[in-house]
């Protein structure tokens, strides 16, 4: 558990890239001062996944690029069944 070990099941294996283009956005959950969080389904296998995505622009302009990736660092290594899961 934690430290990047997740026992989840990856959207897809390492020789499949995997961008924007495979999810369909159902609905947005969440938004924030530059980034927005959506339920999404992946169109081939139809599962649900939250994503979060961001204005890279706005990141920068406003000195949160440290921020963001501390935030990427955590969910890297975090695992519990309450929490949302990283891929």
């Amino acid at each position: 558990m934690g430290l990047g070990s997740s026992s989840k099941t990856p959207v897809s294996d390492e020789t499949n890239d995997i961008n924007f283009d495979h999810f369909q956005i159902l609905r947005a959950i969440g938004k924030g001062s530059f980034g927005k969080v959506c339920i999404v389904q992946k169109k081939d296998t139809k599962k649900m996944y939250a994503m979060k995505y961001m204005n890279k622009l706005k990141c920068v302009e406003r000195n949160e690029v440290r921020n963001v990736l501390k935030e990427l660092q955590i969910m890297k290594n975090l695992e519990h069944p309450f929490l949302v899961n990283f891929w």
